[in-house]
């Protein structure tokens, strides 16, 4: 039975084997979690030790892949993974590598990205945090084996809002064409007509 247990699995895999290749094995082992995109981005990494146990009160990093895009071609989701292996490498080795409250990537993330096999493009938004893997990175990802993830969250469509019945009454004077309106049925008469209004259907 395949379950997103599995995925969590896979992505453990791969940042094992992202690590030895593209790290030579420097980089702590994370929590790998998935969850729903909340912060509008393919994944994140948090700065700081988001994990305890009863053996480790130091903690773990924590590496998110959002759930909403895991049925991506598994290039970009290991593109996604790596993109955020670099957060976690800059960080072990003190380097600021993001301003503007953590989204805008600086030179320093793109230094390390490129020594760390992606290609990095410049945004005018978010600067240069727009990553794909390598042709080195996907020559070697062809080597390895590792499954596609198979779940993914479907987030739900928006759906239109269905338009309320209005709750007002339409009267029209059938003098001289007034228009008054009311949340409930009233009888009126017109002051200057001296005619009483009609309810319109």
């Amino acid at each position: 039975m395949t379950t997103i247990t599995n995925d969590i699995k896979n992505l453990e895999s791969l940042f094992s084997k992202l690590n030895e290749r593209f790290f030579d094995n420097q980089l702590e082992v994370p929590v790998i979690t998935v969850s729903p995109d909340v912060h509008g981005a393919w994944g994140w990494f948090t700065t700081w030790r988001a994990w305890k146990t009863e053996n480790n009160q130091k903690g773990y990093y924590e590496i998110n892949i959002c759930s909403d895009y895991l049925n991506r071609p598994i290039y970009k989701t290991a593109g996604t993974l790596l993109h955020e292996m670099v957060h976690l490498y800059n960080k072990i080795n003190d380097i600021q590598d993001c301003s503007r409250g953590g989204k805008y990537h600086n030179k320093h993330f793109k230094d390390s990205a490129e020594a760390h096999g992606l290609i990095v493009e410049k945004t005018e938004k978010y600067g240069y945090s727009s990553t794909k893997l390598s042709s080195e990175a996907k020559q070697y990802l062809d080597s390895i084996n590792i499954s596609t993830p198979k779940f993914y969250r479907d987030s739900p469509k928006k759906l239109k809002k269905e338009s309320k019945k209005s709750s007002t009454r339409k009267y029209i004077c059938p003098c001289c064409n007034t228009i008054i309106r009311s949340t409930k049925d009233v009888y009126v008469i017109c002051g200057i007509c001296n005619t009483e209004f009609k309810k319109q259907e």
